[in-house]
């Protein structure tokens, strides 16, 4: 169907609000299919909105069902009742019914009453149509490079090979208040390939075609003004080049973004960047501790930066939910390290400038202290892929350093409660390795036991170090045929998106893998639940904290507790003998 040639990254772009656990898959440039007999297509005016009576679906997972989860045990579905103000596919009728939700989940389309829209269609249950975000349905205002196309395939015309939208913007949540997305008109675009070029200008609306391109891989290029690059709103750099076929009709539309750039580093007490840390991006009159900015990480570079930035006065803040987190344990704090917000020092940032020394210094921490994690395995350990996980009672989850082949280290806030705990999903492929010939069955995955490591308080003993400094590093050693030494913890991976456990795949029951941290502050996600038996299926994820003030107060110079150690013990795992 047309919907699917015309779904681009650049659908994606424009609805980042909407799609919150809904993911469109991103299409390659195909050939174009042009409308279908089947097809309904229209630009249409919303003229009334209903509720449909939720209906249950027998797919849905009881136990989901039993825990409240209401998105899996029911379907509400919405119907949209438009006006058609063109047709470009489907029957020839004043009006019609578009329904959203039911299966589609998150994807459904949120349509609003009075607004115009271009609308694809897909026949689903009792001959229903409905609408999703990820079949090219959208706002009539962001159709404007798409309506020409369709009426050239409604009347059997010629359509581009590459069309789309040119407009001068800003990243995410940075566009200034009186300054909206602009067409920019009269720009001459090129696209190159090792044969082939391929030239054309924006229109008025800032809308482009490129008609009859060859197959191949093209660069794209735009005569921009002074200090804008060409490229899109979440890209770091000029566009990518892409590959088409023959027949394409490829919606593809771009920025002209602004140069300039804030770059810096967020630093402990003692001067030296933190290993893990989120700082975010205001325009100065919009900063608020209850709505997200732009978001940037700092990980083992040391560095954060947000590139693409507008002349302005911006707002620099690190830790904007006043999270107490392990592993970033400082409170909310503004540039260039102030805690009131009255008191930061506004970024001015000139057109093209580039600042590259924005950084926070941190001053009192909360209080923390470390744990050393060791893993048995009660008669040796088989091959698999390891995951190692602590659960936070209260605040942010701590992410894992592995220090040793199965031995790992976290750090700890000292007010909160954790749950400790171990997974092993085993290699099936070496199940015969530990019972010679004989065909084994090995169960898909292992748990070790959960150990609960309470708070410390003015009441409770620090604990004691081990008698014997090594005995984890033994126990680690026990594991693996001989001793283990211990190197300096390794920093976490930067990736931003990872959960909150180490992994350690072991193929070869040798090769150690870096820990994984946290993913960015979540502001939906609850605290999650102390562990008392074994660990779930799914990986550790942050939560949310509170954004009030903390009732821990941070210390500039907290006592130092001794490393306490714990050892995660697997059972055996069941062998089942086949033929």
């Amino acid at each position: 169907m047309i919907q699917r040639a015309l779904l681009t990254l650049a659908l994606i772009l424009f609805l980042p609000s909407i799609i919150r656990s809904c993911t469109c898959s991103k299409e390659a440039p195909g050939t174009c299919p042009g409308l279908q007999s089947d097809d309904v297509v229209f630009l249409g005016t919303v003229t009334d909105i209903s509720a449909v009576a939720a209906t249950v679906n027998p797919d849905a997972n009881t136990d989901a069902a039993t825990n409240n989860d209401a998105q899996s045990a029911t379907t509400p579905i919405t119907r949209y009742h438009f006006h058609i103000d063109e047709r470009f596919a489907g029957p020839n009728s004043p009006d019609i019914d578009v329904f959203s939700g039911g299966d589609d989940g998150d994807c459904g389309y949120n349509f609003k009453k009075g607004d115009q829209y271009i609308v694809y269609t897909q026949q689903e249950t009792e001959g229903r149509l409905f609408a999703t975000i990820c079949n090219g349905t959208r706002r009539a205002a962001d159709g404007r490079a798409l309506l020409p196309q369709l009426r050239a395939m409604r009347n059997h015309d010629r359509v581009a090979s590459v069309f789309g939208l040119l407009h001068r913007a800003d990243p995410p949540l940075l566009a200034p208040t009186d300054d909206p997305d602009d067409p920019l008109p009269n720009i001459k675009l090129k696209l190159r390939s090792k044969d082939d070029r391929f030239a054309t200008s924006t229109g008025p609306d800032g809308v482009y075609s490129f008609y009859d391109v060859h197959a191949g891989e093209y660069q794209y290029t735009a005569d921009l003004p002074a200090r804008f690059e060409f490229t899109q709103k979440t890209l770091k750099g000029g566009l990518p080049p892409f590959k088409i076929p023959n027949g394409a009709c490829y919606e593809y539309n771009v920025s002209a973004l602004p140069t300039g750039k804030i770059r810096g580093g967020v630093l402990g007490p003692d001067g030296k960047p933190l290993q893990l840390a989120s700082v975010e991006l205001y325009r100065a009159d919009r900063y608020d501790h209850q709505k997200p900015g732009l978001w940037s990480f700092q990980g083992d570079t040391g560095k954060f930066e947000f590139d693409h930035i507008g002349p302005g006065q911006y707002i620099l803040v690190f830790n904007r939910l006043n999270r107490e987190d392990p592993n970033s344990p400082y409170p909310r704090t503004f540039y260039p390290g102030v805690s009131d917000q009255s008191e930061t020092k506004i970024i001015h940032v000139k057109d093209g400038e580039q600042l590259l020394n924005a950084n926070i210094k941190l001053r009192n921490g909360f209080p923390t202290r470390k744990v050393r994690v060791a893993l048995k395995w009660k008669d040796g350990r088989p091959l698999g892929e390891v995951t190692v996980s602590a659960k936070a009672e209260t605040g942010g989850n701590p992410a894992a350093q592995k220090i040793a082949e199965g031995l790992y280290q976290f750090t700890l806030l000292q007010s909160a409660r954790y749950s400790f705990s171990a997974w092993e999903d085993l290699d099936p492929q070496h199940a015969t390795q530990r019972h010679g010939a004989q065909t084994c069955s090995l169960p898909a995955r292992i748990d070790s036991d959960t150990i609960t490591v309470d708070p410390l308080t003015a009441a409770t003993t620090p604990p004691e170090a081990s008698s014997n400094e090594t005995s984890a590093a033994d126990a680690s050693a026990a594991n693996n045929g001989g001793a283990v030494t211990a190197p300096d913890a390794t920093p976490a991976s930067t990736d931003s998106n990872a959960n909150n456990t180490a992994a350690a795949a072991d193929a070869n029951a040798a090769e150690p893998n870096a820990a994984t941290p946290g993913e960015p502050p979540s502001e939906t996600a609850p605290a999650p639940p102390v562990a008392t038996s074994k660990s779930r299926n799914s990986k550790t994820r942050n939560t949310k904290h509170n954004a009030k003030k903390s009732d821990t107060a941070p210390s500039a110079e907290p006592t130092v507790i001794p490393t306490q150690e714990i050892t995660l013990t697997f059972a055996t795992p069941s062998c089942t003998a086949g033929e």
